[in-house]
C-alpha cells in the first residue's frame, strides 16, 4: 500500500465534479467518485473518523459529514476531499500506521487549532506518533493579503496566545494564517523536517481559486488517500 495526494490548483474543480459526477483523473490517478468523503466545512475543529459506509459522502444524494472540517481515514481506496479557495488545506500522513488526514483551516478552523485536534485523533484511534507524520500545507491567503477588522484580529491573536503559541503581529490587522498552522503542527509534536509548505498565495497566484480576489463560489479539490496496490 502506498499514500496518494494531490494539493488542488484550478483544475480538477470543486463545481465540475458536482456538476459531473463521474470518476476523474488527478497527476495520473483515476479517483473513483463513489470513493470520495466530502466534508460539510463549517468552519470548525471537529474531525470525523471514517468508516467505510462514508464512502460517497457528498456525492448523489447522500449528504456531506456533517459539521466537520477534518476527516481521518485508514481505509485503503477512499479519498478524502477537501475544497478551499483562500483557506488553507493541510494533509496529514503517517505512513507506518497507513493513517491520513485532510483539513480545512481557515481562520476559524486555525484559530480553534484543528490541525492540533487531528493530530491528537490520529494518536488516540489509530496509535500515530507525531514524530511519524508528515504534514503538507497547501496553498491559502497570505498575511499581506488578510487583513480582518480589529475584533477579529484581537479575537485570533488572543486565541493563539492562549494556545501557548507566537501568532505574527509584525503587520496589524494582518493575519498570518500559515504561521500559526505551522506553530500548531510543531507544538503538536510533527518534525520541522516533516512539514512541507507549498508557499503560494492564493489571492496573488491566478492558478489558484480565491475568494477574496474574485468573489468565486468555485474551489480547488485536495485529496489524500491509502492506495491498495
Amino acid at each position: 500500500m502506498k499514500i496518494f495526494f494531490h494539493l488542488g490548483s484550478h483544475e480538477p474543480d470543486y463545481r465540475s465534479l458536482m456538476s459531473q459526477q463521474q470518476d476523474f483523473v488527478v497527476d495520473g490517478k483515476t479517483i473513483p467518485v463513489q470513493r470520495l468523503v466530502i466534508a460539510d466545512q463549517t468552519h470548525s475543529k471537529q474531525v470525523h473518523i471514517c468508516s467505510e459506509a462514508d464512502c460517497g459522502a457528498g456525492i448523489g444524494n447522500k449528504p456531506q459529514i456533517p459539521v466537520a472540517d477534518g476527516i481521518i481515514t485508514n481505509i485503503p481506496n477512499q479519498f478524502l476531499l477537501i475544497r478551499t479557495a483562500d483557506c488553507t488545506p493541510i494533509i496529514l500522513m503517517d505512513s507506518k500506521q497507513m493513517v491520513v488526514s485532510a483539513l480545512h483551516s481557515g481562520r476559524e478552523g486555525t484559530r480553534k487549532n484543528i490541525a492540533g485536534e487531528a493530530i491528537r485523533q490520529m494518536k488516540l484511534h489509530f496509535g500515530c506518533n507525531p514524530a511519524d507524520i508528515t504534514a503538507y500545507i497547501g496553498a491559502g491567503i497570505c498575511q499581506q493579503h488578510y487583513e480582518v477588522s480589529r475584533e477579529i484580529y484581537d479575537h485570533f491573536i488572543e486565541s493563539q496566545k492562549e494556545l501557548g503559541l507566537h501568532p505574527a503581529v509584525n503587520l496589524p490587522r494582518h493575519i498570518d494564517i500559515r504561521k500559526s498552522i505551522f506553530q500548531q503542527l510543531r507544538q503538536a509534536g510533527i518534525t520541522f523536517k516533516n512539514i512541507e509548505n507549498v508557499l503560494e498565495c492564493t489571492f496573488e497566484n491566478a492558478a489558484y481559486y480565491s475568494f477574496r480576489r474574485e468573489g468565486t463560489k468555485n474551489r480547488q479539490i485536495n485529496l489524500v488517500g491509502i492506495i491498495n496496490e
